[in-house]
């Protein structure tokens, strides 16, 4: 009885959730774990006060998880039944990352997909096949099934099989070049795909991408290739050297020679929001989007956001993006999805720099502060999040996510990105205050 109560709780939870701003939740949830947590202020969460419900100290317990690790987990048998659906995997999904086996304590028989998940993380690749096996029974048209499937056949050396499965997901142009048994590469993924309708150069806006990189000389040339092949013609490259002490500049600097869509610039290392700035002051387009220098298109992405954004007449709109490892793996550093929403595939009209501003000129995590404010300065429908994978990024150790001060894996990183969120949130409650 009490589960039932709180999933329908969770219910509620989920429609203030899409109708509201997270500031507006804050505001609403100041004193509740379980809103804070599902807006990501889990330093706030766990200075409520205690509850005598089980759904709340979960809650407490998930913030403490996120904050400081595994150091003392909590007994499933106190909760198991007691508490919804919700917070029972979100506990599970947290636990996870460190001790993937004892996550999967939390999960109920016939969730196959975390099953599979877990099992993948903990590497027992025949339990995760197992699991996929269940969830191909009885969820055929599961959105999660083809992904899962490639993550475990990527890992158990099948990358021919993990590659077919990627193209059914990602509806990219099969290359026959291609070694089907060779691990999975990024650049295997950027050849134009031939379906899209032809556009003319002429009768298009500009769209201004801007990819900016420290230290990425191995990986910048693929991005900016991954550019070039888009379906979408009239676009300009502004690629920015953000300091780098490799061959960054050399590779940009090439590719521009050889493309008079590409500008390469260079400055002193100030990070990659403050380069983004720099990059939007240059940039001439009618919409901006954004590429990590680690990261590529998929070839139909600024065709699909700009038809997205041209239809909805929103001001902004994200997509999701999948990664795979340097060893040619597909990665989840969060366990589970494997398609997440990617940040970085923010496309804007040019009005919202005029509107909204430029990014926070922090090393991390700034990109999702902007998508909030967008929806803060020009309304909640503004920004329009679609489902479509229109990304491949690179899984790596020197990358922003993965690095020690800011990585997702670190607690210095984890317990920054925590800090800055926390900050952000309560800076768009008092400007919403202001605005009143």
């Amino acid at each position: 009885m009490l589960k039932h109560l709180f999933n329908l709780y969770q219910k509620k939870i989920h429609r203030l959730t899409r109708r509201m701003r997270v500031d507006e939740l804050y505001e609403k949830g100041a004193d509740n774990a379980v809103i804070l947590n599902r807006i990501g202020l889990f330093r706030t969460s766990l200075e409520t006060k205690p509850s005598v419900f089980p759904e709340f100290g979960l809650a407490r317990l998930r913030a403490r998880l996120e904050l400081h690790g595994p150091e003392a987990a909590a007994d499933p048998r106190r909760y198991l039944g007691r508490v919804s659906d919700y917070e029972r995997r979100q506990y599970a999904l947290a636990l996870a990352r460190w001790d993937p086996r004892a996550a999967a304590q939390w999960l109920a028989p016939r969730e196959w997909a975390l099953k599979a998940a877990f099992a993948l993380a903990e590497g027992d690749l025949g339990a995760g096949f197992e699991a996929a096996r269940r969830l191909a029974q009885e969820f055929r048209k599961s959105k999660d099934l083809h992904v899962i499937l490639a993550a475990l056949h990527s890992r158990a050396g099948e990358f021919g099989q993990a590659r077919k499965l990627l193209n059914d997901i990602l509806t990219n142009t099969r290359n026959p070049a291609i070694d089907a048994d060779a691990p999975l590469r990024l650049a295997d993924f950027i050849a134009e795909n031939g379906d899209s309708p032809a556009f003319s150069v002429h009768e298009r806006p500009l769209i201004s991408v801007i990819i900016c990189a420290y230290n990425a000389a191995p990986y910048v040339g693929t991005a900016l290739r991954s550019v070039l092949n888009q379906t979408y013609p009239n676009i300009e490259i502004i690629s920015i050297d953000d300091g780098s002490h490799d061959h960054t500049f050399q590779h940009m600097r090439q590719l521009a020679s050889e493309n008079p869509r590409i500008t390469a610039l260079r400055f002193p290392n100030n990070g990659a929001y403050a380069s983004r700035n720099i990059g939007m002051r240059h940039a001439k387009g009618s919409f901006i989007t954004f590429l990590d220098a680690d990261d590529i298109m998929l070839p139909q992405r600024i065709a699909s956001q700009l038809r997205a954004l041209e239809r909805s007449g929103a001001a902004a709109t994200v997509s999701r993006l999948i990664r795979i490892s340097e060893d040619g793996h597909l990665a989840a550093p969060r366990i589970f999805p494997f398609a997440r929403h990617n940040p970085c595939s923010l496309m804007i009209r040019r009005s919202v720099l005029r509107d909204v501003g430029a990014f926070d000129e922090t090393r991390f995590g700034a990109d999702e502060e902007y998508e909030h404010r967008i929806a803060l300065r020009l309304g909640r429908n503004a920004l329009l999040r679609t489902a479509d994978v229109q990304t491949l990024a690179l899984h790596r150790a020197g990358s922003l996510t993965q690095a020690p001060q800011s990585g997702l894996a670190s607690a210095e990183g984890r317990l920054a990105r925590i800090a800055y969120r926390e900050s952000w949130v309560r800076r768009h409650l008092h400007e919403a205050a202001r605005a009143r």
